[in-house]
């Protein structure tokens, strides 16, 4: 083989893999055409911009954020959603009819804003090894209630609460829509490690079709003592 065969060679093949993964991070995109990416949030303060923002955080019955929780104590589940746009976001589950709906009853054009998973579960908890173990609400979205989304005021935050556990002390505010009550029942968790893990689609932008959807998944460590 002379030298500029052996030459172009090492280049031919580098060509290839650069456009087999071109290739490939083309077809990772989500039906709609939006990229999806994941990010990992702890408990992190809110970003501060002018679009739709979020946290999550678990809180003890004092109300303060930890990690750390007493055996057989209640853990309160808190996801914050911070609307930061000049107009009002839309929230529902990703199921198709329910986001074909918000456009078909003329809610809004643009449809909705965050779609939550209705296949994989939202904040659920899973054991440090990974095996999955419950979630703490009895259903979402409250199929008994219509329509099947959520509506947060431009400049506003709204908070989805809801605790591990029912204690009999239930408070308006301890379960938020679209979470539908606590779990009946519910058992505590043994000591150890565990984490709340979930996943959300969402665009930076209220009301705008030009914001792509993009996915974000949370992994929240917590431990029993």
């Amino acid at each position: 083989m002379s030298d500029m065969k052996r030459f172009r060679l090492p280049i031919l093949m580098a060509v290839v893999t650069m456009l087999t993964l071109a290739m490939s991070s083309c077809s990772s995109d989500d039906e709609d055409g939006s990229v999806a990416h994941q990010d990992v949030y702890y408990d992190e303060e809110s970003a501060k911009n002018d679009g739709i923002s979020f946290s999550f955080r678990l809180k003890n019955e004092k109300g303060e954020d930890t990690t750390k929780f007493k055996l057989s104590e209640n853990i309160f589940f808190d996801f914050a959603i911070i609307n930061n746009c000049d107009t009002t976001m839309i929230y529902t589950g990703d199921k198709t009819e329910w986001k074909e709906d918000i456009i078909n009853c003329k809610v809004r054009e643009n449809g909705a804003d965050m779609l939550f998973p209705m296949d994989s579960e939202f904040l659920c908890v899973y054991s440090d090894d990974g095996k999955e173990i419950d979630v703490p609400y009895s259903s979402m979205f409250c199929e008994y209630v219509f329509p099947t989304y959520g509506t947060i005021l431009s400049h506003s935050t709204h908070h989805i609460r809801c605790p591990w556990k029912e204690t009999g002390q239930y408070n308006h505010g301890d379960v938020t829509y679209p979470l539908c009550g606590p779990k009946i029942e519910q058992a505590d968790l043994p000591a150890g490690k565990y984490y709340v893990s979930f996943s959300i689609k969402y665009r930076e932008k209220a009301n705008d079709p030009d914001s792509k959807f993009k996915t974000v998944i949370f992994k929240y460590p917590f431990e029993i003592v």
